[in-house]
């Protein structure tokens, strides 16, 4: 199933949309190899599907993009097995290139995972009902996309999303936090942030989470003069048999013992010493 929506050319100098549209495809649809004479952008929406350019050939998934520049030879086709299906938006313009040289797509680039950009593609298909969408609501969507990959672009190049998560739960491991929440705070999807996260770490923000909770728990066992369930408390566990059993799996013995077993070797060395 496919649509085309109807857009009036507004002959914008910045930016002008063309043309918008969106296709659930068949199994192994394919288009190309031509080219366009204005940029193109998809979204795919679920499903995958192949995109190549020249000798490059990228496979891509839901939340991807594929993007075509002004006279690029293309060709892309759907999965056989999980056809894909995606929202296109296309637009011409005097500041394009000025504009995309700050995203992801920036440098020539033709593919990105911007699962970001859902919402506004998914705003394009909404005028459905219509068969016609406002000029001027299109172009805004298309800024809206530009800044979108801007602020992304930005983040990416400091490593500022990963580093923004680890510091957040490191100040605020004792707080009632959830990743979903931290995720939500700095504008990512949940499951982008924890792909990025993982992928920058070795472990998801889950897990990084746990271990820092129980690493300070350690800590304050071994250096404080607390109990069990305070030091539960104080790293953000209310339930101290769920805290207790979570010290045991990271450890090997329970919160208690870890307690001891510290107390006696802090009062070996101290023989030593002496």
């Amino acid at each position: 199933m496919a649509g085309n929506l109807s857009v009036l050319n507004g002959h914008f100098s910045d930016i002008n949309p063309v043309t918008a549209g969106w296709d659930s495809c068949e199994s192994g649809h394919s288009w190309g190899p031509a080219c366009r004479d204005y940029y193109l952008l998809h979204f795919v929406v679920s499903g995958t599907g192949t995109f190549q350019r020249g000798q490059s050939i990228y496979t891509l998934k839901g939340g991807d993009v594929f993007f075509v520049r002004p006279g690029e030879l293309v060709y892309y086709e759907a999965s056989k097995d999980d056809p894909w299906s995606y929202i296109w938006v296309g637009f011409a313009g005097d500041k394009c290139e000025e504009l995309l040289c700050s995203t992801p797509l920036g440098d020539s680039k033709c593919t990105g995972e911007m699962p970001y950009l859902r919402s506004t593609f998914e705003r394009i298909k909404s005028f459905s009902n219509g068969g016609h969408i406002s000029e001027l609501a299109l172009c805004a969507m298309i800024y809206e996309m530009l800044a979108l990959m801007q602020k992304q672009a930005s983040a990416h190049a400091k490593g500022d999303y990963v580093a923004r998560t680890a510091d957040f739960i490191r100040a605020n491991y004792a707080m009632p936090i959830t990743i979903e929440s931290i995720a939500k705070m700095i504008g990512l999807d949940r499951r982008y942030l924890c792909r990025l996260f993982a992928i920058e770490t070795g472990q998801t923000p889950k897990e990084f989470l746990v271990n820092t909770r129980l690493e300070r728990a350690a800590m304050f066992l071994s250096s404080q003069d607390i109990t069990v369930s305070e030091a539960a408390c104080s790293v953000g566990y209310t339930d101290v048999f769920n805290f207790s059993k979570m010290f045991k799996k990271k450890y090997g013995v329970s919160p208690q013992q870890y307690k001891k077993l510290s107390a006696a070797d802090k009062k070996n060395d101290k023989t030593e010493v002496i």
